[in-house]
């Protein structure tokens, strides 16, 4: 072979390896590159200090032991998924029998446009009913989603305004509530609490210092909670 030929093949055999290598590389940047909406790192604090409740909707005891606070969106499949499976048996077991302060707070991530809306329509509900009106649109949001079906799913403000009708709400208070976004400043207040806290995701908990990401099953709530209750 001559030597222009052993240069061409020899040229050949380098960008190859160049290209493979850039792929790899490549490959490696995206794959631990930020997935997450709000680009918060997956390393949170084993334990977190301060009450991350604020003065948010609750449910249950307010001198209750334990303190579980969920930063959730409305339109999240995951959240609906706490709220359907989840949550009933936390309310049961916990909630009701005194053991558990359940809060919830506003996540609504940028990805999802009608969590804000839906934030802002619990929020007006809660102004005319206090905590129980906050969690009876709370509940109607959810379980429309389950009636349009599995994953993300549309919320409309048609559908908000709907639901405050069902709720007896006041509408000339409650449209003019939604309509000026009355409190788009408490919503982003518990955005800036639940980034403070590193919730990565959503669903995103907090019990007694302790931060917990994901729609996890019932058995990881009651291991927590029933070794918070043997320890104090």
């Amino acid at each position: 072979m001559d030597q222009s030929k052993k240069f061409l093949a020899f040229s050949i055999v380098f960008a190859s390896i160049l290209i493979s290598g850039s792929l790899v590389f490549l490959g490696v940047k995206m794959s631990s590159a930020p997935t997450n909406v709000l680009d918060i790192p997956e390393e949170k604090p084993a334990q977190l200090t301060g009450d991350f409740s604020d003065d948010d909707a609750f449910l249950g005891d307010k001198d209750a032991p334990i303190t579980v606070v969920e930063f959730s969106d409305f339109q999240c499949p995951y959240c609906r998924n706490f709220f359907n499976e989840t949550l009933p048996l936390i309310k049961k077991e916990y909630i009701d029998t005194g053991k558990v302060k359940f809060v919830y707070r506003d996540y609504p991530l940028s990805s999802h446009k009608g969590a804000f809306p839906a934030a802002l329509a619990s929020e007006c509900a809660r102004e005319q009913g206090k905590d129980e009106a906050f969690f009876a649109m709370h509940n109607k949001i959810f379980e429309g989603q389950n009636a349009l079906g599995q994953g993300t799913v549309n919320i409309t403000d048609k559908s908000l305004i709907s639901y405050a009708e069902e709720l007896d709400l006041d509408m000339d208070q409650f449209n003019k509530c939604f309509e000026e976004e009355k409190y788009k400043d408490e919503i982003y207040k518990d955005l800036a609490d639940g980034q403070e806290a590193r919730i990565s995701g959503t669903p995103g908990f907090i019990i007694n210092g302790q931060v917990v990401v994901g729609a996890q099953p019932f058995s990881t709530f009651k291991e927590i909670f029933e070794n918070i209750l043997t320890n104090n």
